[in-house]
């Protein structure tokens, strides 16, 4: 790791002599230098990184002592910049000549110390590389080949191996045993499944939960992951939250005991399915257990666990599962489906390389998890690596000494995998240990986290021409995918890459091993608290608070991410004035004394990720605008109702790239925005207060993702849809909304220039003379509009949409009558239409929308039936209605059920009792596996 550290340092050192060139000129030369020398050792330091030689406690030491000598490059060069910025921000005087002779006394002791300062380092550096000679015996003028090998270039990576568990071997029986329990079953209303760590319980739930045979059978179903650092109230919210839709907000201002009140409320009388993954102890299911405490035989619960003394305690009649090891044969089975996927068939590989294989295999001791690491290290080696790579497997082996064979073969696999990593992508993984237990780690949030931290950098050498920081930030989590290192948990499937990742429980506990190991970050609990005082503490570079009961580590000044995720009131004015070098910022749920952020935020120069996140943070001080780093802000707090106007300073954050609001902010005046060239993202600006549109037809061209509400004004209107960002070419996500009075005229900007568009929301009145013609990229589109074309039928200008996925249409038809026409909506998977009032008849003709998943039809009070050509749709599965009694009745005429039905295909029905009598029209929905229906409000 120690190459990584220094080839970290280094680039950030690059970054700061681009970024602070007016601040460094005058030390430009030594620090330009330091760098080098920093890049020169790094790239002899990647065999240690290997672990090769982990064993050697020479070499050991030696590392330790290059990662302080990189530690103390950063900290010199980022320390000097804050003296030298804080000097120039207090002598400014009018007059060019007296403020540069005055900002040179100031800062004239400052140059000569860094001169000593870096002269020191690179003099270490020097003593360093003997060393090193010595250890090693290496020629720096030839490093051994492999060692600055470019990371392979192409496309991004789009398979990703632990999808929807597409690499599972031997657990058909294991599924088809517990499907039966939880669907035959009546008297068991917990099922436990329990195992070692890495065993696959986790797999098993998941492969489960997402049976279709479970999907018919629990129509309302929850997934909750507890582990070991849970918090009851947050266990009843996310219950609710999936089940209900609530937000977190609206949950956190109950009461735990309204929680289970409304839990219970909610699921007393409903065939439910919840599954509580990573269960340690019994205090968690007393928490759980009266929300769902109902008689109704029904409804299920799985519970995964280590601890085989827990099914006892939780609940006396439950079944208790036990996944067995793999076979040999089923553990070579799962090793080819992923070492070998993009190989030759096993049967022309070379056949040392597959006795390798399988012999490393067996050592596995038929634990999916070790076999699925090996294997995804290897499947980024050539064969004729492989014999390499099976002797440093038993070399760990050799070394390892652990409670069990099991934990010592997990090990064995994680160990090598880690050591594999190319440098650049071993601080991105220590990195992800900072993110709690169990948790689902936004994709995008952690590559932006990298960028702030410097391990992407537009210097670096993997980023080419036309390509973005963000974007090669994406490929390193794409090639940790690839090797099975991180696990990917949601995909977009309106474009198929990666929302959210996580890592296996075990493969965090290595990583967090390996991060505090090397002083790269510490987790702070309740547990470890005393810890930071200890030892090497005070190099502590990042720190993340998991519980609410730890204090600050004020004792650690050189910390650069500090991340509290658990709800906790803080000094935020200690945060600011002892953790001076932080680049990354994340409150999350934080509490203050006031709602206020203190103006010492504004000294917080290298600051490049601030993220307030459900907060009670209401105003931002002015001193924000001296972030002149900023990459990344994020402020959605959890109520607007006390927040301030934003401070008219953000045109000061030249670097800003993304900008997320929580919309509405009362009173926000004009915003200074053109000057924020770099910005990619702007979502949530709301412009209800608005008067100007100067800077609204100034927006960025470099916007990719803008979300605009509360246009009060045709001329605001007008000046967004001619901005630079409309005719760049760049925009992928678009969201307006626009109030009474205003009209949509024209969307031709759109159709002719934005040509990567993806996602378009457009809320508010369309003009009777403006075209439907939207971009044929789009894959999303909700149209929330008014129009005033009686005959219009959005179906014709919507359906020839050959890549649109989701379609939601509220209000947009006038028309009596709509019709999808003959090969219109090719790749369409969803559907809803909303509120058309005058609609009478909708006709589907054949071919229409050949891969419909979901239809939902609300509130179309004159539509007389449903479209026949529905029953011919194989692909439909789930339809949702909300609509008057006499077009329900058509369906499934009255017996005793009142507003509210469901059906499904092949299995009783369930309603609020059985006696419903099928409709003339029934034969649509008949082989439709899910279907409900409740009469609209106005006629109950």
């Amino acid at each position: 790791m120690a190459g990584a550290v220094v080839s970290a340092a280094a680039n950030w050192i690059g970054t700061q002599l681009v970024d602070e060139v007016d601040f460094l000129r005058d030390v430009d030369n030594q620090v330009r230098s330091l760098q080098q020398e920093l890049k020169y050792i790094a790239l002899h330091l990647r065999e240690a990184d290997s672990g090769e030689e982990g064993d050697d406690d020479q070499l050991r030491l030696f590392t330790a002592q290059i990662r302080e000598i990189a530690f103390r490059a950063e900290d010199v060069v980022d320390d000097y910049i804050l003296k030298v910025a804080s000097s120039s921000s207090s002598t400014y005087v009018r007059g060019n000549f007296l403020k540069k002779f005055l900002c040179f006394l100031c800062s004239g002791p400052d140059i000569h110390s860094i001169g000593k300062e870096t002269k020191a380092i690179r003099e270490n550096i020097k003593e360093a590389v003997e060393q090193l000679n010595q250890f090693r015996n290496i020629h720096f003028s030839a490093p051994r080949e492999g060692f600055n090998r470019p990371r392979p270039r192409g496309n991004v990576i789009q398979t990703y191996p632990q999808t929807e568990d597409a690499n599972v071997v031997g657990r058909d029986e294991d599924v088809k045993h517990l499907v039966h329990h939880l669907t035959h079953n009546m008297e068991a209303r917990v099922v436990v499944i329990v195992g070692a760590g890495g065993v696959g319980k986790t797999t098993l739930a998941r492969m489960v939960y997402n049976d279709t045979r479970i999907k018919d059978h629990f129509k309302t179903a929850a997934w909750v992951t507890i582990s070991q650092q849970w918090n009851g109230k947050d266990l009843l919210i996310e219950i609710l939250r999936q089940t209900r839709g609530i937000s977190y907000e609206e949950g956190n201002s109950k009461s735990e005991r309204e929680l289970v009140d409304a839990i219970y409320g909610f699921l007393s009388e409903k065939q439910y399915l919840l599954v509580l993954d990573d269960m340690w102890e019994r205090g968690a299911w007393d928490r759980i257990y009266p929300a769902i405490a109902q008689k109704e035989p029904g409804s299920k619960v799985i519970i995964t666990t280590r601890k085989e003394d827990l099914p006892s305690q939780v609940y006396g009649n439950c079944i208790i599962h036990k996944p067995g090891l793999l076979t040999e044969e089923q553990s070579w089975d799962l090793f080819k489906k992923i070492a070998l996927e993009n190989k030759d068939t096993p049967a022309a590989a070379d056949d040392v390389a597959l006795r390798l294989g399988r012999e490393m295999t067996q050592k596995c001791g038929g634990l999916p998890l070790g076999v699925v690491t090996l294997a995804g290290l290897l499947r980024t080696k050539d064969t004729y690596e492989w014999e390499r790579m099976s002797r440093r497997f038993n070399s760990i082996l050799l070394k390892v000494h652990g409670p069990s064979q099991y934990g010592r073969s997990i090990y064995q696999a994680l160990t090598l995998s880690y050591y594999d990593l190319p440098h650049y992508l071993k601080p991105c993984f220590l990195y992800l240990a900072l993110f709690p237990e169990d948790d689902e780690i936004p994709a995008k949030r952690l590559t932006r986290m990298w960028v702030a931290e410097g391990f992407v950098t537009a210097q670096d050498e993997f980023v080419q021409e036309n390509e973005s920081v963000e974007d090669v930030a994406a490929q390193f989590l794409d090639e940790l995918i690839q090797r099975c290192v991180v696990q990917v948990l949601k995909k977009s499937f309106l474009t198929g890459k990666v929302k959210t990742c996580c890592l296996h429980d075990l493969m965090r506990d290595f990583c967090l091993a390996k991060a505090e190991e090397q002083c790269f970050l510490r987790v702070l609990s309740s547990a470890n608290q005393s810890n930071t005082t200890t030892g090497t503490s005070t190099q502590l570079r990042r720190a993340s608070i998991v519980t609410s009961k730890v204090s600050l580590p004020t004792q650690c000044p050189h910390i650069r991410s500090l991340i509290q995720w658990r709800e906790k009131e803080l000094n935020l004015k200690i945060v600011c004035e002892d953790f001076k070098l932080l680049r990354v910022l994340t409150l999350y749920r934080v509490k203050t004394n006031d709602g206020y952020l203190p103006n010492e935020l504004g000294n917080l120069r290298h600051l490049r990720y601030l993220s307030l996140l459900r907060s009670d943070i209401n105003t931002l001080p002015e001193s924000i605008g001296n972030l002149s780093n900023l990459l990344y802000l994020e402020y959605v707090a959890k109520c607007t109702s006390e927040r301030e106007p934003l401070p008219n300073v953000l045109w000061k954050m030249k670097q800003l790239r993304h900008l997320y609001l929580d919309y509405p902010i009362p009173r926000s005046k004009e915003l200074k925005l053109h000057t924020l060239t770099n910005l990619q993202t702007l979502w949530g600006l709301d412009v209800s207060y608005w008067e100007s549109e100067v800077e609204l037809e100034k927006l960025s061209p470099s916007l990719k993702k803008l979300r605009i509400t509360g246009i009060r004004s045709q001329r605001l209107l007008d000046a967004v849809l001619r901005s630079p960002c409309m005719t760049s070419g760049y925009l992928v996500n678009l969201s307006l909304g626009w109030e009474d009075g205003v009209k949509l005229k024209s969307i031709e900007p759109l159709y002719k220039h934005c040509q990567h568009l993806r996602k378009l929301f457009l809320d508010g009145e369309i003009g009777e003379d403006c075209p439907l013609q939207f971009p044929p990229s789009l894959v999303k589109l909700i149209l929330f509009c008014e129009s005033e074309n009686k005959l219009h039928d959005p179906m014709v200008a919507t359906g020839t949409l050959s890549q649109l996925k989701y379609l939601y249409l509220s209000q947009v038809c006038i028309g009596i009558e709509m019709t999808c026409n003959a090969g219109s909506f090719p790749q369409l998977e969803e559907l809803a239409i909303n509120n058309f009032e005058n609609l009478e008849e909708w006709r589907v003709e054949e071919g229409a929308m050949p891969r419909l998943k979901k239809l939902e039809i609300n509130d179309c009070p004159k539509l007389k039936r449903l479209p026949e050509e529905l029953k011919s749709i194989p692909s439909l599965q789930d339809l949702e209605l909300v609509m008057p009694r006499s077009f329900c009745h058509r369906l499934v005429k009255q017996g005793d059920w009142i507003g509210y039905y469901e059906y499904q295909a092949g299995a009783r029905v369930v309603a609020a009792d059985d006696r419903g009598e099928r409709g003339e029209d029934f034969h649509i929905i008949q082989r439709i596996p899910y279907v409900s229906f409740s009469i609209t409000e106005a006629e109950l």
